[in-house]
């Protein structure tokens, strides 16, 4: 009996034992065609702000396992960006070409089919927004209504056709992305129908005085009069905003020298003015570093109806409005407009 019920101990020893040894990641890896010197492919999850960066071999192998709290969506980033899903127990070998990311890219191993609906959500959302974002905003109502039903439609139709295929939580995941995007992008265009009138290319900016400047005394935007204006707002608490520093580092060297001034506005409390001051030197960050008087509620951030960050705005030498909703730096658009200057 002494035997029998240390074998039954044993046995449950064991078992804890594996129960700790599966531990909760998912593997990723794969090989790049035509691989960029320096580049690692970037993992960020906006939820959670967890950044993985995996290092890329000469040969553009690459292989890393990623520890998970919980599944998670992650944007993916080489040169050019793709979403990924991964959950505990995933293994996914992720191949593609970096001259042409999005149509050389395949996932395959165990994950590929709710990647793969990734890929089918993302075409649906390329059809809604079309080649021109800022014209999809600019349509009337009934058209904007029924480009966002289509997509409704569509995307349920996909989801029902798979979901045999998918993870249960997933599928749950998905129905609520969806609907969080499409009361997003119905915020935005009613942002959009009344910036045409308040905050129009050509219009005068809201003004803000006398920010902490980083490095020492105020700062107002008068200051910066005889000059384009590239503005950043953002806070430390803020994921999405962390996921732009290089980005934004990458675009201001580019335009170093010109007549162009970069300044980051963070709208965190005054009493956090050490906290910000630790994530700039931190972070490395460079340009223009002001703290805003009064958070979220101060007169510039409300004079731009600013309700979610990062938001980016583009000021012309008068201080005049060229873009009150600016493309992210990692997006290439930005560098359109910014080349479009006269600096």
């Amino acid at each position: 009996m002494k035997n029998l019920s240390f074998l039954a101990f044993l046995l449950v020893m064991l078992s804890c034992q594996n129960a700790l040894a599966q531990k909760e990641y998912a593997v990723v890896h794969g090989k790049i065609e035509n691989p960029i010197d320096g580049l690692v492919v970037r993992l960020f999850n906006p939820e959670t702000s967890k950044s993985v960066n995996i290092k890329v071999a000469a040969d553009g192998t690459y292989r890393d396992t990623i520890n998970l709290d919980k599944p998670g969506f992650f944007n993916t980033f080489y040169d050019k960006f793709f979403s990924l899903y991964l959950t505990s127990g995933m293994n996914l070998e992720i191949n593609f070409d970096a001259k042409n990311v999005t149509k050389t890219l395949v996932i395959t191993g165990k994950g590929e089919n709710e990647n793969a609906f990734l890929r089918v959500k993302a075409k649906l959302e390329g059809e809604l927004y079309g080649n021109d974002i800022n014209a999809f905003f600019d349509l009337d109502q009934a058209a904007f209504d029924a480009k966002i039903n289509k997509f409704s439609a569509d995307f349920q139709t996909q989801l029902d056709a798979k979901k045999s295929n998918l993870n249960a939580s997933f599928v749950t995941a998905q129905h609520k992305i969806v609907a969080d995007l499409k009361k997003g992008l119905i915020q935005q265009y009613n942002d959009a129908q009344r910036n045409k009138t308040e905050l129009a290319v050509g219009m005068q900016s809201p003004e803000f005085k006398n920010y902490i400047n980083l490095d020492g005394g105020k700062t107002s935007l008068s200051d910066f009069r005889g000059s384009y204006v590239f503005i950043d707002v953002w806070a430390t608490w803020c994921g999405p905003c962390k996921y732009e520093f290089p980005f934004i580092g990458k675009v201001e060297k580019m335009y170093h020298g010109k007549n162009i001034k970069f300044v980051s506005i963070s709208i965190d409390r005054l009493k956090d003015e050490q906290k910000w001051r630790d994530m700039i030197k931190k972070e490395g960050l460079v340009g223009i570093q002001l703290l805003a008087d009064n958070e979220i509620k101060s007169s510039f951030i409300e004079g731009y109806y600013i309700q979610a960050i990062p938001r980016f705005i583009i000021l012309d030498k008068e201080g005049k409005i060229i873009n009150s909703d600016a493309p992210r730096p990692s997006q290439p658009e930005l560098q359109d407009i910014l080349n479009s200057l006269d600096m």
